[in-house]
């Protein structure tokens, strides 16, 4: 069993608590026009060419592929979509096994869309539960229920994007509607999980959905805090190393943004963070 991942960041204190191991599977089922990772946006290997690093060394003579993305000096060329099995994984991400048990920490399943490659991903995360290792689960809920299911048992968190509760607002933003996602917290909540809801504010976008999210939470058990984050438009470099349209939208989403949404969300009771501040 193979599974495609886009990156391995090390040492992360912004995907759950502690210090944190975050691997990216690459693809992923929507399409956020605000996406801060499009490498792990396809489901196929892409290689970027980040134009101000290149050194104009001739290993590439002009020809971004595979095999010179993994000869250049410099990373101007960089593959993103490597195929791992479960065991060369679980033995790339142990390496930092120290710093999960001093911190608190562990290894969090993001994406792209992690779940999308469920049977890997189950097979993943089961290795490391068996380890002791902390497991979180980063995801955008637009999956199959049955994934949910196998996956649970070896979860200590799910990091649950909620972008909208207006369906026209999310299919706006995500190029998906969101029953399958709100249905799928529902069941999450309903099993007992943890759930760490992750709302990424953009401003003239889904900074009005403040009142529907928290009405919409406030009757789920489990839900362990609401981090609120800023929108930031830090990965246009990498839409244009891809070849790809940026899509991220022309705004500004300030700290006063972010503190007024939490004023309405902990009115719903809820433990409503700054994820400009909290890690």
């Amino acid at each position: 069993m193979k599974g495609f991942i886009s990156g391995i960041k090390r040492m992360e204190s912004h995907d759950g608590d502690g210090l944190r191991t975050t691997v990216f599977f690459k693809g992923c089922p929507l399409k956020c026009i605000w996406c801060h990772n499009p490498e792990s946006i396809s489901f196929e290997k892409q290689v970027a060419f980040f134009r101000e690093k290149c050194i104009h060394c001739g290993i590439c003579v002009d020809e971004h592929n595979e095999k010179t993305a993994q000869s250049c000096p410099v990373d101007a060329l960089v593959l993103y979509g490597e195929e791992y099995d479960v065991d060369s994984l679980v033995d790339e991400v142990m390496k930092d096994e120290k710093f999960f048990v001093n911190s608190g920490g562990g290894v969090t399943l993001s994406g792209g869309e992690c779940l999308a490659q469920p049977d890997f991903a189950v097979a993943f995360a089961r290795r490391l539960n068996e380890k002791g290792i902390n497991v979180y689960i980063d995801t955008c809920g637009f999956i199959n229920r049955e994934v949910l299911q196998n996956i649970i048992p070896y979860v200590d968190k799910f990091l649950y994007d909620i972008k909208a509760i207006d369906p026209t607002v999310h299919k706006r933003c995500t190029g998906q509607g969101n029953e399958l996602i709100l249905k799928n917290l529902k069941f999450l909540s309903e099993s007992e999980c943890t759930i760490e809801i992750r709302y990424p504010l953009v401003k003239g976008y889904n900074d009005e959905e403040c009142d529907r999210i928290g009405d919409f939470l406030s009757n789920l058990k489990g839900i362990s805090k609401v981090k609120v984050l800023q929108y930031h438009h830090f990965a246009a470099s990498r839409y244009e190393a891809l070849g790809m349209t940026n899509t991220l939208p022309d705004t500004e989403t300030t700290y006063e943004d972010i503190e007024s949404a939490i004023k309405i969300l902990k009115t719903y009771g809820l433990n409503a963070v700054n994820g400009m501040i909290e890690s």
